[in-house]
């Protein structure tokens, strides 16, 4: 009987470590960048992947929270299993082979723009699942453009987007009631994206090629739209202020009629706001020549990593597959806007490769180029050269 007795309590005993051991090896950090989701969804996404995977432990680990990147948890040896972030901070993981390829296991891709596909590809290989773009577009406030006359260029029906000349009467119709109609900032690599999109938009340029990969910063409809802002921030009817931060403010408080860096995110955080003012927001692409809608970009995305073993792995590659294909994930993450449509998509500068070379090269000459310290041609020449020089 005492045998009997102890080889029971043996079972149960390798029975509690088998469990232990099982449950160690399902346990599951996903990491989420600051401005991916707010807690809200960040709770719901966690509530459904753990009623889809019930056999593994899921925690989330928010930068929000901690204050750490995905670069501090993984030199510290505390690597999450997934990350939602933006590919940029994703991509270098992907070239130190951190990252499990996702090639073939993202629905749907097909039907995504290039642009967004791009953007989470290294070498050939698929290394994030592309899960929603925020889109970054001019706020206009349409009080203004209705008391001097201009409320016909808002019609979006008959001007779905200005071309640069019916920009240019904008800013003079302002300009002759003592009024700024737009302001831009100094550039610095955190919040020159606007002010790049402006640059490329108005003649329908490009700084990088269609994949990301290559600088062709060089072209004439790049040269006139870095041109056409120079010669109007001189003319002094676009206004420049000491920051970002300041020319929303402005913008905020009815001292601008255009605001060029308003995206789902300033919606969220300043739309009551704007709303308590006054303000009646509408949105408008940015100006352009082709006379179509021209999309600057942010994108997030979930990448696996790869040292979690096969089992974090298989459970990592599942979640991310639930997140893209699932009807009530696809409520939480919204209107995900990275399908192919007749726009013209402009390359994510920030998301590896050459491009955040060439953003930093871009912000520390545009200052001198509008200044009239450098030529537009010059500054261009010299960003491709530099590019080349790293290709």
């Amino acid at each position: 009987m005492r045998i009997k007795r102890m080889a029971a309590l043996v079972c149960v005993l390798l029975f509690a470590l088998f469990a232990a051991g099982a449950a160690a090896q399902t346990r599951m950090q996903v990491y989420f960048a600051a401005d991916t989701l707010d807690a809200d969804a960040v709770r719901s996404l966690m509530e459904l992947t753990r009623a889809a995977y019930p056999q593994a432990e899921w925690t989330a680990v928010c930068q929000e929270e901690t204050g750490e990147s995905l670069r501090d948890l993984i030199l510290s040896d505390r690597a999450p299993q997934i990350a939602v972030c933006e590919p940029g901070e994703a991509a270098v993981w992907m070239q130190e082979g951190l990252l499990v390829p996702l090639d073939g296991r993202v629905a749907d891709q097909a039907q995504m723009q290039m642009q967004v596909v791009s953007a989470c590809t290294w070498e050939g290989q698929l290394f994030m699942a592309p899960l929603v773009a925020h889109h970054r577009q001019m706020a206009v406030n349409r009080r203004l453009f209705e008391q001097e006359h201009l409320g016909y260029m808002i019609d979006m029906r008959d001007h779905p987007v200005w071309y640069p000349s019916e920009m240019d009467q904008i800013f003079e119709e302002f300009s002759l009631a003592g009024m700024t109609a737009m302001e831009i900032w100094p550039a610095n690599t955190q919040d020159c994206a606007a002010i790049e999109a402006l640059i490329q938009a108005i003649y329908g340029g490009s700084l990088l090629t269609e994949d990301g990969a290559r600088c062709q910063a060089n072209n004439s409809a790049t040269l006139a739209g870095l041109t056409w802002l120079r010669d109007r921030v001189h003319q002094g009817i676009i206004g420049v202020t000491a920051s970002r931060e300041q020319a929303l403010e402005r913008f905020l408080e009815g001292k601008s009629a255009v605001f060029i860096d308003w995206t789902d995110r300033e919606t969220a955080l300043y739309g009551h706001e704007a709303r308590e003012r006054g303000l009646d927001l509408l949105y408008m692409p940015y100006p352009t020549s082709t006379g179509l809608p021209v999309r600057s970009f942010e994108l997030t995305g979930a990448c696996v990593l790869a040292d979690g073993g096969s089992q974090a792995q298989a459970l990592g590659l599942g979640a991310v597959a639930l997140w893209c294909e699932d009807a009530q994930a696809q409520r939480i993450w919204g209107d995900r806007a990275i399908w192919r449509d007749d726009a013209i998509w402009l390359p994510m500068m920030n998301a590896g490769g050459i491009g955040p070379t060439l953003r930093s090269l871009l912000c520390g000459m545009l200052d001198a180029v509008i200044g009239g310290d450098m030529k537009a041609e010059d500054a261009l020449r010299v960003m491709e050269a530099a590019a080349g020089a790293l290709q």
